[in-house]
């Protein structure tokens, strides 16, 4: 889902430093989504520009927050020599922003959803690398903001995938598609593996937090994707398994023990999952393996809504934000 946090950017050791980053993020992202609203003004969508517009507004209020902040704590505004190489690539050049005026309003969604994931991953690991209570305080609220912006998103964009899927027109099925079938499939057990492999992570972490609920909800999971990943791929075609799983322990690892990142993750690795299913699906042609595929996106919808359970119980603010149910 997120690009993998180097522990070298997010070693922040002062509050100098943290004010300065989450400044420079916030100021850089009121300014992106501002930019990415005009795109889609231009190209009609006004709902998702509204959207946009809100975000930017939001993000304008978090940099006041933030100079307040400095104010208050620090005694001198935000000093911007302190981000250097510490701030974590969030964003797109601006000529590659301009391009989202071509895309569709998903396609556009995507772009800032991966844009607060990553900001949000950044926080969270700050967090859970800092030894000092007040700066992991500070940056678990930076975390939260981004957490909220996130799950906003989410929801905006899973509304757009579905508008946009319902008004394509249905090519028909071409029954040469089915040699697609089984590079589909090798490439939905990867997808299964991988995600396997960070649930048995994430579990780990947990349950070295005692946080026993949510670690047994990551064995569920991950027993589920394993069996998965071995239908999807009865012929035994290699899957770097080791891969996977290095992966998987650098994106648990990211954000400590927290369960509710370790369940947005997980969430996000799922939805992604969901909207490849729907795409094969709809570049299937024989029956059996429409079925079979139908069958997977609605065990991922599932699964889905079962993380989002959990993570609304920790994080009851997200409920009202993402929507109640997975499949939304």
């Amino acid at each position: 889902m997120t690009n993998l946090v180097d522990p070298l950017l997010a070693s922040v050791k002062t509050v100098d430093a943290m004010v300065a980053i989450a400044h420079a993020m916030e100021r850089e992202a009121a300014a992106r989504y501002a930019l990415l609203a005009d795109c889609m003004r231009r190209v009609d969508q006004r709902e998702v520009a509204e959207l946009l517009d809100t975000l930017a507004a939001e993000e304008r209020s978090h940099v006041d927050s933030v100079e307040r902040l400095a104010q208050q704590t620090l005694h001198h505004a935000p000093d911007a020599s302190l981000v250097h190489t510490a701030l974590p690539v969030t964003f797109l050049r601006e000529d590659e922003a301009n391009a989202a005026a071509l895309l569709s309003p998903y396609r556009t969604l995507s772009i800032a959803v991966r844009h607060e994931e990553r900001a949000f991953a950044f926080w969270t690991y700050v967090a859970a690398q800092c030894d000092r209570t007040a700066l992991r305080e500070l940056a678990e609220r930076f975390a939260a903001q981004e957490l909220i912006h996130a799950a906003k998103l989410r929801r905006a964009r899973r509304r757009a995938y579905n508008a946009e899927r319902g008004a394509r027109p249905r090519r028909a099925r071409d029954h040469r598609d089915a040699r697609l079938a089984a590079e589909m499939r090798v490439e939905a057990a990867r997808v299964e593996a991988g995600f396997a492999a960070f649930c048995i992570a994430a579990e780990q972490q947990l349950r070295s937090g005692h946080d026993i609920v949510t670690a047994d909800l990551f064995q569920s999971l991950g027993d589920e994707a394993q069996r998965a990943a071995a239908a999807l791929n009865p012929r035994g075609v290699h899957i770097d398994s080791n891969l996977e799983r290095q992966t998987a322990i650098r994106r648990s690892e990211a954000h400590g023990v927290g369960g509710a990142a370790l369940l947005f993750e997980a969430a996000g690795m799922m939805e992604d999952a969901d909207f490849r299913y729907l795409e094969w699906l709809e570049a299937s042609a024989a029956p059996e393996d429409v079925r079979e595929l139908e069958g997977r996106a609605g065990s991922a919808t599932a699964r889905l809504a079962r993380i989002n359970e959990r993570l609304y119980a920790l994080e009851p603010a997200l409920a009202g934000v993402g929507g109640r149910r997975g499949g939304e």
